[in-house]
């Protein structure tokens, strides 16, 4: 039985990482892709990729063939009130983590189905895209498209054995969240340390996600265990949204 290959956008960040190691460790081959190759794992073959230009996702396509599964996680956040909205920043979240992802889906969908073997998509979604959050509109609404499309092309695509999940993750101690807790203490949140134990007593459980956590769910939404798991979201998030 041949071994089979995920690729991981966004494989440089904390989560797409730990989705390298844990995809690994389950015996995939793993490709890692993301703007900054520096910090993706070792363990994957390594890719430059700018997830916002559809022409350079549809090259990588070319370039690597069909995969099996595919993890969207790359994502960028900022925080803003909406009266202060800087629409450049806006676009820019939007263009990575909603529109990256469709170029993903686009490209890599299509070998999926032209080899008629099936396959799996899972989308970095978000506790925020399930339920909004304050000085977030930008990132919530992003992570809310995320969802609406993973719903979609469940529907489109399971004629074609081709599966599509969402995780949900709450509040994870990666760099991403560590730097919206130093933004929001520059703009008169409280101290970092303040906004950080903020960040740890969020979900029911009083503490944060590690990436790894999160990992091993998508690293299990690809695998026949899950055979029948199209079209959901998977929270993530120690009780974040209860």
């Amino acid at each position: 039985m041949s071994v089979q290959r995920v690729l991981i956008v966004g494989a440089a960040g904390g989560i797409g990482g730990a989705c390298v190691d844990a995809f690994d460790l389950a015996g995939w081959q793993v490709i890692g892709a993301d703007l900054n190759t520096e910090h993706i794992p070792s363990a994957a073959e390594t890719h430059i990729l700018d997830v916002s230009d559809a022409g350079k996702v549809a090259s990588l396509a070319s370039r690597i063939g069909r995969v099996d599964a595919v993890i969207y996680a790359a994502g960028i956040v900022a925080t803003m009130p909406i009266a202060d909205t800087d629409f450049s920043v806006w676009r820019r979240i939007m263009a990575v983590n909603l529109d990256g992802a469709a170029h993903v889906a686009k490209a890599f969908v299509a070998p999926m189905i032209a080899a008629g073997k099936g396959g799996s998509l899972v989308f970095l979604s978000s506790a925020a895209g399930v339920r909004g959050e304050a000085m977030a509109s930008a990132y919530s609404a992003s992570k809310a498209g995320l969802i609406g499309m993973t719903q979609s092309l469940a529907a489109e695509l399971t004629s074609h054995a081709i599966r599509v999940n969402a995780v949900a993750p709450g509040n994870v101690d990666t760099p991403m969240l560590r730097e919206v807790a130093r933004e929001i203490s520059r703009n008169g949140g409280g101290s970092e340390a303040e906004v950080w134990n903020e960040f740890a007593k969020a979900g029911a459980a009083q503490r944060l996600v590690t990436p790894q956590e999160v990992a091993v769910v998508c690293a299990a939404l690809c695998s026949p265990t899950f055979s029948a798991v199209t079209g959901t979201i998977v929270p993530v998030d120690a009780g974040y949204l209860l």
